[in-house]
């Protein structure tokens, strides 16, 4: 809404130009004000995206993890090594250690009904 408001400025703004209104110089420094402002606001909107993006993705996660924590949970009450480390094998695509901190990417789909696995990565601190 403010993005729909601020480039009606600018057309008000070159109509007021196309007017004679206001003069040149005055309308450059608005329309440089008005540009910065917009950059500004679709900068917040890309953000605030992408934000959401990333909280939708691990909404996801969890919910799969879960999924995956319960389906394990009632088919295994109480598991060899091996089939805990098939287990393991299965949803560990990597560990990444580093000093300061250890990374597991799992690999789950985010969707039940997903063919192609997209990892997700799990950081803990070593601190």
């Amino acid at each position: 809404m403010q993005l729909q408001k601020l480039r009606h400025g600018i057309e008000r703004l070159i109509d007021s130009l196309a007017e004679g209104v206001t003069d040149r110089d005055q309308f450059t420094a608005r329309m440089d004000r008005t540009k910065i402002r917009i950059a500004e606001s679709e900068a917040k909107l890309s953000a605030q995206k992408t934000g959401e993006e990333r909280r939708a993705h691990v909404c996801s996660s969890m919910s799969r993890l879960g999924e995956l924590s319960n389906h394990i949970e009632s088919q295994l009450n109480d598991p060899d090594w091996a089939t805990k480390r098939e287990i393991i094998r299965a949803v560990v695509q990597r560990i990444e250690v580093e000093p300061a901190k250890v990374a597991i990417v799992l690999r789950l789909p985010l969707e039940p009904s997903a063919r192609g696995l997209e990892p997700i990565m799990v950081t803990l601190s070593r601190a």
